[in-house]
This record gives structure tokens, C-alpha cells and sequence, in this order.
């Protein structure tokens, strides 16, 4: 299995270094904090120098920009961004509930005037960040989570157009590419604890079922819109068969696998499918991978079972202001600025994938091979997750994730548990509160 790469632990000690001063820093007069995925990636100095002049020439004040990991981030912002520190964050769609129930995002709708390009931005984008009568967040990138396939190896077993769509014929043929390729997984899924990864890909194929959100507001409350037989359906014919039964599509050491494992390693020719977005793409750093990704790779829609849809997962990535900041008009620019059409078109020549569907209608897509084009169907398909508060529904995935794939319970064992938690967990988020 693939170990954890340096400039993850770069990452991830950024978070930390940074959640530790958080309260010494508080906001400081003459800067400004900015918390975002790629804040210390070598690969976007350029970018972030644009921001941080972009920033200053704006507002007088500089910008410090941070790098984080994602499994560090919300825990990060939970328990120090009450401090003021950081002024924005970047973060990944199930964010901002999380936020908005502790209280710290202010809401943006009355400062999008201070936004040149608010209007410009998908409508479908937006209203992910829409509730309890209030815009949350701006957008930047988006996408729909779809699978990726090695053209070659599908090949082999008279799959030229692409893998089966229904789930049952899908494994099976994961399940016969593994047992005939010691050194390739027929599929795989990021099933580490904590990943967001792990619940996104979990939620693309539970949406299969629901055709929308796992939760809807009925008025009252927020109504649970999955139950046992779909999650025993997800966790036994995908979870359960990835390890277990007559033809695992993966081994056994890739239990609790990251997400480097699943997007690298299929750059690396350790699996014939994966789930992922397009920014799967941007993994070029070999020879090795750049053959992958330009001769070899295409682009699908999940798989589902026959009575399902072709529901998946969107993500939306969200730029939001801390309520505690001390400069919330500043805070504003630089969310304005890293959402805008110029910042967008700078991202997509670090990062292709980013822009592949675009939440702008000033941006183009960074789609120019036929063979990803899927990506835009996945995107049209996708079902943004309800804004509730995430984290015990979080933490009941794993687990039911877990126990399955540690065969611990039974898929249905795992499923009703998971039911059972999931119409008690409390989602607090009213989204027609005042």
C-alpha cells in the first residue's frame, strides 16, 4: 500500500502549525489568513503570489496563505477558528453546515454585490450553498464523481466501450481482474476512516438509490431518505465484495486505503477502475503516468443496480468567511478574487481538473479528450449533499464501512445499525430558521 507522501505530511503540519497559533495570531491588523487545500503546494506559488497581490492591492493588508489536509481541516476550524484565524477558508462541500451549526461562517448574501462576477456563477453551484434563508459560501470548482478505467486492461476481457453498468456484472469483473493480475486490483474505493473520500464515494452510490440528497427538509425536520435495504445494497454488493466473497476486486492490504492510494495508484497501474473526479488528471508526475492518463484512460458513469439511477456525487468546493474575523469586507476580496473567471483560468494551467466542469459560465471546460467527457454527464447527474450538520452521519458511514470490509458484520448487520443511527443523529441545521 501506498505510504503517506511528504508533501502530505507538509500538509498536514501546516494544518497543525497553523491550528496551534491560531489563537496567538487571532487576526492581526495588517494580515490576512487564508487556509485552502493547495496553500503550500510548490506547484501553485505562482497563483498564490497572483492572490496575495491581488489581496493587497485591494485591501492594504497581506495575505498568508496555508496548506492543509483535508481530514485536519474541519476539526482545525472547529476548535480555533472561534480566534479569527483563518479570515477564509476553503474546504469541501459538507463544510459549511458544519460551520454554520457551530457558528463560525458568516453568512455572504448581502455582500455579493462586492462580487463583479457574482452573476456569472451555475445556479446548481450556488444553491449548494443555499439554506436557513442565507448564501453560505462562494464556489470555485466543482465536478461528479464517475469512474476511471485502464483502456487495456478492459480490453482484455471484450470491454472496449467501456465497464458494465450494472453493478452485479461490474464486481464480477473486478473480481476476475484481480485474480488474474497479481500486481493489479480490479477495483478500488479510498475506505480509510476520516478521508472525506471515504463518504463521498459511499454517498455517489446511496444517491443511486434516493435520487437525491440523503436527507430533505419536509418542513419539520430533516427526513432520513435512505434505509437498510438500500445501505445493505451499497455495503454488500460493492464494500463487502471488494475484500470478501468467491472473487474480492482488491487485496486485502488495501483495507483503509487514502486517497493517494486509489488516484495514484491507478496512475501507477495498481488498479484497472477507480472512483475519482478530473482531477485525476493532474497526477503527471512520471512518464509512467503521463502514458496512463493520456493514452490509456477513460472516463464512465458508476455503476448502479438495474433499478437505480445515474445519481452521483457532487462536489462543490466553497470559499467562506469566519464570523470571527476582524476584517470581514477583506475577508470578502479574497474570496472574490480566488473565485474569479482570472483566478479560475490561472488554477486550470496548474490543474487542469479543476476547471474540467466549470461553476463559472466564464470558464471554460479544461475537457479536450474525448475519452472524459463523462465527467460532464457525471457533473449534470450529480446530487449536492443536504446542508446538515455532518458529523455523527460521518461517523456512522465509517463505521458501517469499516465493519463491513473488516467483516466484522454482515452487509445487513451494518446496514440496519447504520439506519438506526442515522434517523436519530441530529442534523440541527433549520434551513428556514431566521
Amino acid at each position: 500500500m501506498r505510504e503517506i507522501s511528504k508533501r502530505d505530511l507538509l500538509k498536514a503540519s501546516g494544518a497543525a502549525a497553523a491550528a496551534s497559533i491560531a489563537g496567538c495570531l487571532g487576526g492581526s491588523d495588517d494580515q490576512l489568513t487564508f487556509w485552502w487545500v493547495e496553500g503550500d503546494g510548490e506547484n501553485y506559488r505562482d497563483l498564490n503570489e497572483w492572490l496575495a497581490e491581488t489581496v493587497e492591492s485591494e485591501t492594504d493588508r497581506e495575505l498568508e496563505i496555508t496548506g492543509y489536509a483535508y481530514s485536519d481541516l474541519r476539526q482545525n476550524v472547529l476548535t480555533g477558528g472561534r480566534q479569527g484565524t483563518p479570515d477564509v477558508i476553503e474546504g469541501v462541500i459538507e463544510h459549511p453546515g458544519d460551520y454554520v451549526a457551530a457558528e463560525i461562517v458568516e453568512p455572504l448574501t448581502d455582500r455579493t454585490d462586492k462580487v463583479p462576477h457574482f452573476d456569472g456563477f451555475l445556479d446548481s453551484a450556488l444553491d449548494a450553498f443555499r439554506f436557513q434563508d442565507e448564501l453560505w459560501a462562494l464556489p470555485y470548482t466543482g465536478n461528479g464523481r464517475a469512474l476511471v478505467y485502464n483502456k487495456d486492461i478492459l480490453a482484455e476481457y471484450g470491454y472496449e466501450e467501456g465497464p458494465p453498468s450494472e453493478i452485479g456484472e461490474f464486481m464480477e469483473l473486478a473480481g476476475t481482474i484481480n485474480e488474474d493480475h497479481d500486481d493489479m486490483n480490479g477495483f478500488h474505493l479510498t475506505t480509510e476512516r476520516g478521508e472525506v473520500r471515504v463518504t463521498q464515494e459511499f454517498l455517489s452510490h446511496v444517491y443511486q438509490h434516493t435520487d437525491g440528497p440523503l436527507y430533505d427538509w419536509d418542513g419539520d425536520g430533516w427526513a432520513l431518505q435512505a434505509d437498510a435495504g438500500a445501505f445493505e445494497a451499497v455495503l454488500g454488493d460493492i464494500y463487502y465484495r471488494l475484500f470478501h466473497g468467491d472473487s474480492p476486486a482488491a487485496g486485502d492490504s488495501y483495507q483503509s486505503a487514502g486517497w493517494e492510494t486509489n488516484d495514484v495508484g491507478f496512475t501507477e497501474g495498481e488498479h484497472a477502475m477507480i472512483h475519482c473526479g478530473p482531477w485525476i488528471d493532474g497526477f503527471r508526475d512520471t512518464d509512467q503516468q503521463e502514458e496512463m492518463l493520456d493514452e490509456n484512460t477513460a472516463i464512465s458513469l458508476l455503476p448502479k443496480h438495474a433499478d437505480a439511477s445515474d445519481a452521483t456525487y457532487m462536489e462543490v468546493k466553497p470559499l467562506m468567511l469566519n464570523a470571527h474575523s476582524n476584517d470581514l469586507d477583506s475577508g470578502m476580496a479574497v474570496a472574490s478574487a480566488f473565485s474569479s473567471p482570472e483566478a479560475l483560468e490561472r488554477l486550470s494551467e496548474i490543474d487542469s481538473g479543476a476547471t474540467a466542469t466549470p461553476v463559472h459560465e466564464d470558464v471554460e471546460s479544461s475537457i479536450d479528450n474525448e475519452d472524459f467527457t463523462a465527467f460532464t454527464e457525471a457533473f449534470e447527474n450529480g446530487v449536492a449533499p443536504a446542508q446538515i450538520a455532518w458529523g455523527e452521519v460521518r461517523e456512522a458511514i465509517y463505521d458501517a464501512i469499516e465493519n463491513v470490509i473488516f467483516d466484522e458484520q454482515t452487509p445487513a448487520e451494518a446496514a440496519a445499525d447504520l439506519e438506526a443511527v442515522l434517523r436519530e443523529a441530529d442534523v440541527n441545521l433549520d434551513p428556514e430558521a431566521e
